[in-house]
């Protein structure tokens, strides 16, 4: 094995100057970087990673926290997370929570020990205040779920927008009777949304019957989603359009539509929210709001990077990253049903 030693010999230099060269040292000139770094490559020296690390008090690792592996939102934004960490020649420890605070804390004390340099928590609930005491000792992003006010960088869609975007297309399209499916979460996104709809509603002058809103799980599973379905379309007069704040739940109502014997989108409009792969898997396919999934895990990483990299980093950076509305077969103009 070579050794650093034998670098410095080759080079000329003494051992410190290779260590600084290696550890991108503004301190070593560029002629003499270069020629520590030719003897590098001459003796095909590879640098002691874990030793390096503990000097730096560092581990190379992130956290990716998620509450639910099964759920393919999850996984597409779990993926971008290690895409990118891999370039960046950091790991990646995927930790899954169920959703569960205590799993959460528990995880993130991981920090306290240096057997991880930073975390990405993709199930924050709005209303995480315990997470403020993590945030200022140590680094941490939030991912599609946030919480607000919290001096903690974010990556998200500007959920509010996109769902009135929605309804919106919904209205255009001729539907007065919109009913909605959410979940029974603490998550902003289900927050914002919901109140997306209202508000669009209220602005149309269209009423929202109580048993119009239906909730799911709070893991918005297929089974919850056919269970809320099946509730709303028993609803007299009948919605013609059902707004779903997930595709998988908008899956289940197409799939409990079609057991009651309904058409989508000829009985019965559908919509979704995420755009996984599942949406253009069937016909119809689905109407749905596209997030950009991978891009909001690797946007994750470089905002967690930037933060252990850059100490005057903004503690409060949030990005919003567009969303697109995909105008597919779940959505057309209602018939004239009871």
């Amino acid at each position: 094995m070579v050794t650093i030693e034998q670098v410095a010999r080759q080079a000329g230099v003494s051992v410190a100057t290779v260590s600084r060269t290696l550890n991108n040292s503004p301190a070593v000139r560029p002629a003499t970087a270069r020629q520590v770094r030719q003897a590098v490559e001459t003796l095909g020296y590879v640098p002691n990673q874990s030793a390096r690390n503990l000097r730096r008090n560092e581990s190379q690792v992130i956290l990716a926290l998620a509450p639910n592996f099964s759920n393919p939102y999850y996984s597409r934004i779990l993926t971008g997370i290690g895409d990118r960490a891999w370039e960046l020649e950091y790991s990646v420890l995927v930790c899954n929570t169920l959703g569960h605070a205590n799993s959460e804390r528990r995880f993130l004390k991981m920090m306290e020990s240096h057997q991880a340099d930073g975390a990405i928590l993709l199930g924050c609930h709005w209303d995480y205040s315990w997470l403020a005491r993590f945030a200022q000792r140590s680094h941490i992003v939030q991912c599609c779920e946030y919480v607000p006010d919290l001096d903690c960088p974010s990556v998200a869609i500007d959920n509010y927008a996109a769902t009135r975007e929605m309804v919106a297309y919904l209205r255009q399209l001729g539907h007065s009777r919109i009913a909605m499916i959410g979940a029974d979460n603490q998550y902003i996104s289900t927050r914002l949304r919901r109140q997306a709809y209202l508000d669009v509603m209220a602005q149309e002058a269209l009423e929202v019957p109580e048993n119009w809103y239906r909730l799911a799980d709070a893991d918005y599973s297929f089974a919850s989603g056919q269970e809320a379905a099946r509730a709303l379309l028993a609803a007299v007069p009948r919605p013609t359009a059902i707004f779903c704040v997930s595709d998988i739940l908008a899956l289940s109502v197409i799939s409990a539509a079609q057991e009651l014997g309904l058409e989508v989108p000829g009985d019965l409009t559908v919509t979704g929210f995420d755009d996984v792969d599942y949406t253009t898997m069937v016909h119809p396919y689905l109407t749905t709001v596209a997030q950009p999934c991978h891009e909001m895990g690797r946007r994750s990483v470089d905002l967690l990077l930037d933060g252990i990299q850059n100490e005057q980093a903004a503690l409060s950076a949030c990005a919003f990253l567009p969303h697109r509305l995909m105008k597919r077969e779940s959505a057309a103009p209602p018939k004239n049903t009871i």
